[in-house]
């Protein structure tokens, strides 16, 4: 049997493929975050990140206009939180959230 696994060497990658978490602040200083599905490493000398998100979204609006974001990678631990943030609506304002 041949061994078909080759090392690629020390890489700048994120795989598998996590869910990026970014944050944003609206116009009156009100927090807001959402998952992102489309996102990774794309320089590592500097170190940077990117995040794609369609021009529709809340948090698009709040970057455009704020001029900035964090971006964050929940723990496993976090999963619930995670899946709220990837349902729920910024743009809509939040009537009750229970912790399952």
């Amino acid at each position: 049997m041949v061994d078909m696994k080759e090392s690629l060497g020390a890489k700048t990658w994120a795989a598998p493929t996590p869910v990026w978490v970014v944050g944003t602040y609206d116009e009156n200083g009100r927090p807001n975050f959402m998952t992102a599905a489309w996102g990774g490493v794309c320089c590592s000398k500097p170190p940077c990140i990117y995040v794609s998100l369609r021009e529709a979204t809340y948090s698009h609006g709040n970057i455009v206009k704020r001029g900035a974001y964090t971006v964050s990678v929940p723990g496993e631990e976090y999963w619930r939180e995670a899946d709220y943030m990837g349902i729920a609506s910024g743009g809509t304002p939040i009537r009750s959230m229970t912790r399952v």
